[in-house]
């Protein structure tokens, strides 16, 4: 039981890695001929990664059978922090000894440098990304949605995502004070928007930021989707592959 992926850009996967870790610090994989795969939880079940990766991305991809690869995603990030924007990444597994190893290779300065590491046991259960509706829908800047939440974290722990007709707005009130931003859909910043009313939910900072923030680097747009007090779900397009995040809303009682 064997895999074996080499991507020209080395730094592309570490970004993508770390837009995983915005979520969980251990995962599986789940490899077949077509894809690389991750659906999976953080400890507390508020938010939710669904990450995929085609192998139409890769320069070169083998899967001897389909197989589940379990990981410390925070370890594996130490070692493609090390890697160079002028390096390609092959990364391969070897089922019978447990082992994940990368190797980075710069052409042009004839240099290789490897790292392994060992898989984890695989977790018992299995994540499936849940079957939802939405009632809107908008797609924005991803550069203007994170100084709209940082905007926001200036004065609470939580931001009410809002979309309307018309407008997406990120509003936060606290001790302190109260920030808005209202992203109009004239903005040059905003897309599209598709809602046929105002719907509107909570949410906790810390998880959206971290989220958004990591995936900054890897696409400049990011489709925002909501229901009134449900999941909010974050679809940020990257080549041959797709990157999503569902998080759960904070219910305000009377």
């Amino acid at each position: 039981m064997s895999f074996r992926m080499r991507l020209p850009n080395a730094e592309y996967f570490a970004d993508l890695i770390k837009a995983i870790s915005a979520v969980v610090e251990e995962g599986t994989f789940m490899v077949d001929e077509n894809s690389i795969r991750m659906v999976s939880m953080d400890p507390a079940h508020i938010s939710l990664v669904d990450f995929g990766l085609d192998k139409s991305a890769a320069e070169e991809y083998v899967c001897s059978e389909p197989m589940n690869i379990t990981v410390s995603i925070t370890e594996l990030l130490k070692f493609l922090k090390r890697a160079k924007k002028s390096e390609g990444i092959t990364i391969s597994y070897e089922g019978d000894k447990k082992k994940l190893t990368i190797l980075l290779v710069d052409m042009a300065s004839s240099r290789e440098r490897s790292f392994t590491m060992n898989a984890l046991e695989p977790v018992a259960s299995r994540t499936a990304v849940p079957n939802l509706t939405f009632e809107a829908a908008a797609r924005v800047s991803t550069d203007a949605l994170v100084d709209a939440i940082e905007d926001s974290s200036l004065v609470s722990d939580y931001v009410r995502f809002s979309i309307s007709p018309d407008a997406v707005t990120l509003s936060a009130k606290g001790d302190v004070g109260a920030a808005q931003v209202r992203l109009s859909k004239a903005s040059p910043t905003v897309y599209e928007i598709r809602a046929d009313k105002e719907v509107w939910a909570n949410f906790s900072i810390n998880y959206v930021e971290k989220i958004v923030k990591a995936a900054k680097t890897l696409s400049d747009e990011v489709t925002i989707e909501l229901s009134t007090n449900k999941p909010i779900r974050f679809e940020f397009p990257i080549p041959s592959g797709k990157l999503g995040y569902l998080v759960a809303p904070r219910i305000e009682t009377a």
